[in-house]
């Protein structure tokens, strides 16, 4: 496994556009949640204002809420990742790499492998991403801090690892199915935001609920926040063991298909 890793980052090290895109994505997180409660501190004012009853003061922030908080916002910007995982995959046919791979002693398993683990890390270092923003801002926005509070709810940052790693896994799929990174991006935006939720409308929850991007994106529900749960409006705040089953069912198809691709394939 080192030794696969090893090539990945021999590959990855001179890849400007990895780490500009990687530097980008870890930026606007950044950016983003260390501004979001400033805004949250607005709407809160504002809406006191308007309300005929106190509402009660609003924080994203708190320990241990923070995690269900934010691993559920930052699964939106999984898109960003998906977009270098899709870049990565096709500049191996782009440069013809992947052949000279298997020309200098790799197995096809050991190239699926190989990127599956690579996707592995990119998964793990947006989840310790995340991790630092939360212990941070949680550690600066909770009074009476304790290691439960800061332990408490932790199962959602390995859904945040599950969620990503599953939805990497499919942009994978994506990029090694058609090649060519262009049509791959396409592709995928389109599935993601077009042809999947057009598919769910016209089908029954029942069978809706189990496509790809809803089982991926609703592995972390919306979370129950204080105003939420003001007007009555409540939502799962655990994760569902039979909600994580189906997303590691994914991982295990994509991954399977990609493996049979590549064993069907002339490189």
């Amino acid at each position: 496994m080192i030794r696969l890793l090893k090539i990945e980052f021999k590959k990855i090290s001179s890849n400007r556009t990895f780490w500009i895109l990687s530097g980008l994505y870890a930026l606007l997180i950044i950016l983003f949640f260390f501004g979001i409660q400033s805004v949250i501190d607005d709407l809160a004012e504002e809406a006191n204002k308007k309300s005929p009853i106190p509402l009660p003061g609003l924080s994203a922030y708190s320990l241990p809420d923070i995690w269900h908080n934010l691993t559920y916002i930052a699964g939106y910007f999984k898109i960003f990742l998906a977009v270098i995982v899709i870049i990565l995959i096709t500049n191996e046919y782009t440069y013809k790499t992947i052949r000279q791979n298997v020309i200098s002693g790799f197995s096809r398993w050991d190239f699926l492998k190989s990127k599956l683990l690579t996707i592995g890390v990119i998964s793990l270092a947006a989840t310790i991403l995340v991790f630092i923003i939360g212990l941070i801002l949680g550690l600066i926005h909770t009074e009476d801090i304790s290691a439960g509070k800061i332990f408490g709810k932790s199962e959602f940052l390995l859904a945040y690892f599950l969620e990503i790693y599953a939805f990497l896994t499919f942009a994978f799929f994506i990029g090694f199915l058609v090649k060519r990174s262009g049509l791959a991006l396409g592709l995928l935006l389109l599935y993601y935001y077009i042809l999947e939720p057009v598919a769910r409308y016209k089908l029954p929850d029942e069978v809706g609920n189990y496509f790809p991007k809803k089982a991926i994106g609703t592995l972390i529900d919306i979370p129950n926040t204080s105003i939420m749960r003001l007007f009555g409006v409540e939502f799962q705040d655990y994760i569902s063991l039979i909600d994580a089953l189906v997303v590691v069912a994914y991982i295990l198809l994509f991954g399977g298909l990609s493996y049979w691709i590549l064993k069907k394939r002339d490189l």
